[in-house]
C-alpha cells in the first residue's frame, strides 16, 4: 500500500509541474505581442 500511495503522489507531482510549465510559456508568449504605442501617451 506505501508503494502504491508514493506512486500515485509522484504521478500526481509529475502532472501538476507539466501543468505549471505549459501555463507559464503560455503566458510567456502573451508578452511577446507588444503593440506600437499611441501617440498621445508619448513622452515627448
Amino acid at each position: 500500500m506505501k508503494k502504491l500511495n508514493s506512486k500515485f503522489l509522484a504521478l500526481i507531482a509529475t502532472l501538476t509541474t507539466i501543468v505549471a510549465a505549459s501555463v507559464a510559456t503560455s503566458a510567456c508568449s502573451w508578452f511577446t505581442y507588444q503593440p506600437e504605442e499611441p501617440k498621445c501617451l508619448r513622452d515627448e
